[in-house]
């Protein structure tokens, strides 16, 4: 895993100091070594994590002649084949890494090669007798890319504020994603916080030249109806994932898995224990505050396996401290609270190994949150005449305290959730299930509007896998999960995994969002996934064999921090002080901290949109201080 940054202009070519300042932002993404090419419309910067090929994988690499240049960040799964396919056709290879395979597949089959990996990854390639540059991005969105166009230079990296760092002008405060991020919590590609700066779109291709710059998806999701028995489709889901975590076993360095305690990292387990020799090397972080602890079912998975376990513990006091310093390394407001644990289990998984697997995407393939089953029983909901649910229900649910600081009262909160997505369409039912925001919260914003930004986001996503969902896979819940894994899953959840982890220089891996496995959990039935008692049905029959019967009847614990509980108590004053001093002209700082007043009385749980304004208001209080914005 690695970073990567660079800049092409015609006129005005980047100077090595230049991309010494790009690249110095996102060293943490590659602390083995760094490099720089320079040629004389562009240059190249690279830092490296070495995973594949140690001793001769430094980048950039070339091909034979010298005529292509590639810069890399992730994994290509396939390329001991496609190494062996183009040697036959002649090429010469002077390294043993996935990087290389690159330039000569380029050599063979042009821009179209991008099509033909399988893999996470982002990349720039320079061919330099055509002064052409090629930028992509893998087809899930697991690996970042953005892109950087004033219209005289064209910046690209890893990470936002690499390009902040570069002389390429960022163009201001784009404040449509502003408006997107206070409604969804992150702001949704291609946006991104400023003006000039986007990112480049998962599956797309974009080509720049003298000619201009042209974007392309090279990856459309094929996907087909799944009509096999229940058993026989448990059967084929078994052999595509056992498959992607095989692949993903490749490295050149020690290995491991997280392990939550969960369905889903329990199975990537499972699996990385039938296919090794050696005992898998587990990590687990324990909280000691009992809601958010899954380290004795994580321990029990470990014991099952006989894998080589590590526990971290770490208090609320630890998860605490690191807030400001990763709440200070974002480039654009990002307001999923879970970044924070997820941060504290990569650095402490680090201390051990440079690679881990994960379970991400899972959920969201095989209905696995909160959300699907609140969808599931609106179908049902919606049947009892209106002024029931309307005058009776509804009041009743709104009048009571929520909180998630009790069991009672996350029920309570949940049912809260649930009325409020009482309307008839499923776009704007979907966005009620993952908004930030709340029409109790209206009176914060000030010359924009959240809930219209973000209810069009989703709406838009729902219209774009209406296009790639067979008709027998079109049912409401079918479009909801096909959006959260085609649109959250790199917004959201990669984006949080991929900050983490790489702040951390570890890479993660997903197996289950290999492509295949993907587009066949798309084409299931959704009755195959859940039931009114069961989510993940298919999932937990495919591999019963692997989960010891305690994770079989458990309950979803998300992985997260009582961050409403801390703005009550430990963490009430400095949300008063960030919000108070703010300068942010998209915000009242008066209705703010009115409806902190309102959490903290417990009228209602504010727990989303105070961390959502906390976040923003800290990125916006830092971009005027390092001189990107201005007051």
């Amino acid at each position: 895993m690695c970073g990567i940054s660079g800049v092409y202009a015609a006129h005005d070519p980047p100077s090595k100091t230049e991309l010494e300042s790009m690249n110095a932002c996102q060293r943490h993404r590659g602390p083995d070594s760094e490099d720089y090419f320079l040629d004389d419309l562009l240059g190249f910067a690279h830092s490296r994590l070495s995973i594949v090929g140690l001793d001769m994988g430094d980048q950039p690499i070339e091909n034979e002649d010298r005529s292509v240049v590639v810069i890399f960040n992730g994994e290509i799964y396939s390329y001991l084949e496609l190494r062996e396919e183009l040697e036959s056709a002649g090429h010469t290879f002077t390294t043993d890494t996935d990087t290389e395979v690159l330039v000569h597949l380029y050599e063979e089959h042009g821009p179209s090669f991008v099509s033909r990996l399988d893999g996470m990854f982002a990349f720039a390639l320079w061919d330099r007798d055509e002064e052409r540059l090629i930028l992509a991005r893998d087809p899930l969105g697991i690996k970042p890319l953005l892109l950087a166009d004033d219209g005289d230079r064209i910046g690209f990296a890893s990470e936002l504020p690499s390009l902040l760092r570069s002389d390429v002008d960022q163009g201001g405060l784009d404040e449509t994603a502003i408006s997107e991020y206070f409604s969804l919590g992150f702001v949704p590609a291609p946006r991104t916080a400023f003006e000039n700066v986007r990112k480049v779109r998962p599956g797309e291709v974009v080509t720049i030249s003298g000619e201009g710059i042209k974007q392309t998806r090279f990856y459309e999701p094929s996907i087909d109806a799944v009509n096999d028995s229940f058993d026989d489709a448990s059967s084929t889901l078994r052999s595509l994932v056992t498959d992607a975590v095989e692949k993903r076993l490749m490295s050149d360095v020690p290995l491991g898995t997280f392990l939550s305690g969960g369905i889903d990292s329990s199975i990537v387990t499972g699996v990385m224990s039938q296919l090794s020799e050696d005992p898998v090397r587990t990590f687990t972080v324990g909280f000691e505050d009992d809601r958010y602890d899954e380290s004795d079912i994580a321990r029990s998975v470990a014991e099952y396996h006989d894998t080589d376990h590590t526990e971290y513990v770490v208090s609320s006091d630890d998860v605490r401290e690191v807030i400001p310093s990763v709440l200070d390394r974002l480039g654009e407001p990002f307001a999923d609270p879970s970044l924070i644990p997820t941060y504290v289990v990569a650095r402490e998984t680090s201390q051990d190994v440079k690679v881990a697997l994960s379970g991400d995407g899972a959920d969201e393939l095989f209905a696995g949150y909160n959300r699907y089953r609140g969808e599931y029983y609106s179908q049902l909901y919606r049947k009892l005449p209106d002024p029931i649910r309307s005058a009776l229900i509804e009041p009743a649910v709104n009048r009571l305290p929520a909180s998630r600081e009790s069991r009672i009262g996350e029920l309570l909160r949940k049912g809260q959730v649930f009325v409020d997505a009482d309307v008839d369409d499923a776009r704007q039912r979907h966005f009620q299930w993952v908004r930030k925001n709340s029409e109790n919260t209206d009176s914060a914003y000030v010359n924009c509007d959240p809930t219209a930004a973000g209810s069009s986001v989703i709406a838009g996503e729902h219209e774009t896998v209406t296009e790639w969902l067979p008709k027998q896979r079109e049912s409401d819940l079918d479009r909801i999960m096909a959006v959260d894994t085609y649109h959250g899953l790199p917004n959201q959840m990669l984006q949080k995994v991929d900050l983490a982890s790489m702040y951390n220089s570890l890479e993660v891996r997903v197996p289950f969002l290999d492509t295949a496995v993907v587009e066949y959990a798309l084409g299931l039935p959704t009755k195959y996934k859940i039931t009114a008692q069961n989510r993940k049905r298919i999932l937990k029959h495919a591999f019963e064999d692997v989960l010891p019967s305690e994770i079989l009847s458990r309950s979803k614990q998300g992985f997260d921090m009582p961050i409403g509980s801390w703005f009550k108590n430990e963490l009430a004053d400095d949300f008063r002080s960030v919000v108070a001093e703010s300068t942010a002209t998209q915000i009242d700082t008066g209705a703010v901290l009115d409806i902190h007043e309102q959490h903290m009385s417990g009228q209602r749980d504010h727990e989303w949109f105070l961390w959502n304004v906390y976040v923003f208001a800290h990125w916006h209080r830092r971009m005027i201080s390092d001189g990107y914005l201005s007051e």
